[in-house]
């Protein structure tokens, strides 16, 4: 059964996803070791999440008592990005805590080129978005050489 916060990402529906926030909700993001406190906090990152993805599916859904998680996959910049996000929903089926975790490395750090600008942007204006964007932009090029090698040091020899 789908939770409607993963049917609000697979629609892309910002407001959809919003309504299923509880007030108090937890955000454990994938790129930062802060947690995002609070509906208005969380509801800003996922309206930069979901405009910053070009295409996002989900691939597979678990739900085990207040816990849901589900795997998606998706494009942010051209970027292939995966993951999964593991709710904790209060008993009327709000989402208090999200625990979100991706990959690869450099489709990860697209999120902080295409989401983090959307939301300091929302959260601190325009020269901090401007600055975080700049500061960011080397670092998915730069982790997507670590594929090559990967593939070269894994293959046989």
């Amino acid at each position: 059964m789908s939770h409607a916060f993963a049917a609000a990402i697979a629609a892309r529906d910002k407001d959809a996803l919003i309504d299923t926030l509880a007030p108090d909700v937890v955000l454990y993001s994938a790129v930062t070791g802060t947690p995002f406190v609070g509906r208005e906090v969380v509801a800003d990152t996922y309206r930069s999440v979901i405009e910053a993805f070009e295409e996002v599916r989900i691939v597979d859904e678990f739900e085990n008592g207040d816990t849901h998680a589900f795997f998606w996959e998706g494009r942010i910049e051209g970027r292939f990005v995966s993951g999964a996000d593991r709710l904790r929903v209060t008993p009327d089926g709000k989402v208090r805590e999200i625990t979100v975790v991706g990959r690869p490395l450099s489709g990860l750090a697209t999120f902080l080129t295409g989401i983090g600008p959307r939301l300091a942007r929302r959260r601190r204006g325009r020269v901090v978005a401007t600055l975080m964007r700049l500061s960011a932009l080397p670092l998915p090029p730069l982790l997507a050489l670590l594929d090559p090698v990967s593939r070269w040091i894994l293959r046989s020899r």
